[in-house]
């Protein structure tokens, strides 16, 4: 029978090849894992949907009723009202200049929505945008044009 003191008996140089051999073991199991590891592989392509070609349809909806062509707006001047009503100067597709009041209809299916400060609001089919008003250009001055001193006539 062997006695239990001699199974906790210290002895250095099995103990250390014990260790050894187990650091061996431990290392190979790592080094294995990495080199035998599954390569990872780059992802398939996906599949690339063609991008529909875009087509103009708004011949045919005309043709069957469809909205009316978009109308050209430029804001020449405006008298504004504290609750969005007033009145505006418009340019309708590069025609001569005309008034219009708020609620007033510019072309078929084109109302004048609201004025405000610096800008109008035009209704096109539903679709409500801003129109602003032309800057004026540097030379004019409250609606004079200032003549410089050389070019005027020299009084006698």
């Amino acid at each position: 029978m062997v006695k239990f003191s001699s199974l906790l008996r210290f002895d250095g140089p099995v103990m250390l090849r014990n260790l050894a051999w187990l650091a061996l073991a431990a290392g190979a199991g790592v080094w294995g894992a990495l080199l035998f590891a599954p390569v990872p592989q780059p992802l398939p392509p996906m599949l690339e949907s063609a991008a529909a070609s875009r087509q103009d349809t708004e011949p045919v909806a005309r043709w069957f009723g469809g909205g009316a062509l978009r109308v050209r707006v430029n804001a020449m001047g405006l008298i504004t009202a504290g609750d969005g009503r007033g009145a505006a100067l418009l340019a309708v597709n590069g025609g001569p200049p005309q008034a219009y009041r708020v609620g007033q209809a510019l072309a078929p299916g084109v109302t004048l929505a609201a004025v405000g400060p610096g800008a109008v609001s035009i209704d096109q089919d539903g679709v409500v945008e801003e129109v602003a008003l032309r800057a004026n250009p540097a030379h004019l001055v409250q609606g004079f044009i200032p003549v410089p001193a050389a070019a005027s006539p020299a009084r006698r």
